[in-house]
């Protein structure tokens, strides 16, 4: 609810300035514009996810360099506060079958294999959303002959926004990934016994 409550309030501070402040176009421009370059980044995040999860397992193994959690990126995360926003951060484990917002099973190894490789997935995912998201500046068509700046002062703002509320969620999943890991091979010994 939080991350539709600030897409929206966004949506209305990007078109209220440009009404504000950019008279190129008519007023309804910038209204319609923000909502298409909304829709758009959201359908880009939907293809880059759907393309990472078509992508075999075994580039998604934990033990990775890119999935390893240094100390410094941990008191990164601990300064921004990770641990008292993550809630209010949406969870999109319905689309995979596999939700991520608790540890359901914490003995089972094979359970918790799993939640380890979607962690891995989606960090991929949302690492890959941010640059991808800059692509909607290209739907400002106007913009090559210089006729525009709907591509400045719209798509480029609605592309920041998202990319910082899709970096957010690989920011939790890099923060408890550690956790995750350990609880793994905790119960993966208590197996072998």
């Amino acid at each position: 609810m939080a991350y539709l409550i600030i897409i929206l309030v966004m949506m209305g501070i990007i078109s209220g300035l440009n009404i504000a402040f950019n008279p190129l176009y008519e007023w309804y421009v910038y209204i319609i514009a923000t909502i298409i370059g909304v829709i758009v980044v959201i359908g880009i995040d939907g293809v880059v996810a759907s393309r990472i999860r078509h992508m075999p397992e075994k580039y998604f193994d934990y033990h990775k360099k890119v999935f390893k959690t240094s100390k410094t990126e941990y008191k990164f995360y601990k300064l921004i506060g990770v641990k008292k926003w993550k809630e209010h951060v949406p969870e999109l484990g319905m689309f995979t079958g596999f939700r991520k917002n608790k540890i359901a099973n914490p003995k089972d190894p094979a359970y918790l294999s799993r939640y380890i490789l979607e962690a891995c997935y989606g960090i991929i995912i949302h690492l890959w959303s941010v640059p991808f998201s800059f692509l909607i500046m290209l739907l400002d068509i106007k913009m090559y002959s210089g006729n525009s700046n709907l591509w400045l002062t719209v798509l480029l703002p609605v592309a920041i926004i998202n990319a910082i509320l899709i970096v957010l969620p690989a920011f939790i999943l890099k923060y408890n990934l550690p956790k995750l890991v350990r609880l793994y091979e905790i119960s993966n010994k208590k197996g072998e016994q």
